[in-house]
């Protein structure tokens, strides 16, 4: 089980720098969304300019990103993804 959730937290990731690469704000001024489709099979999409609504799988980027304190830089966040990965995971 802890490989499926390892496996989860580095495809969302890779999703996330995706959507951050195309957005045409910076990371943390973004309002665009996504949408956890399918947490096994790794599917997620865009959900356009949405809040965070854990209930409808809904997670704004920016809410799964923070500033890391050496380099000050907006990275994502995988303390977190783990955190959502447990919504959908038993360990």
């Amino acid at each position: 089980m802890h490989e499926e959730i390892q496996d989860f937290v580095d495809a969302l990731e890779s999703y996330i720098k995706m959507a951050l690469r195309e957005s045409l704000e910076p990371a943390e001024y973004t309002h665009e969304a996504l949408e956890i489709v399918d947490a096994r099979n790794h599917l997620f999409r865009s959900a356009g300019e949405h809040p965070t609504d854990e209930e409808a799988n809904i997670y704004a980027l920016r809410d799964l990103l923070h500033v890391d304190v050496d380099t000050l830089e907006t990275q994502v966040n995988r303390a977190r993804l783990r955190a959502v990965a447990r919504n959908y995971f038993n360990e």
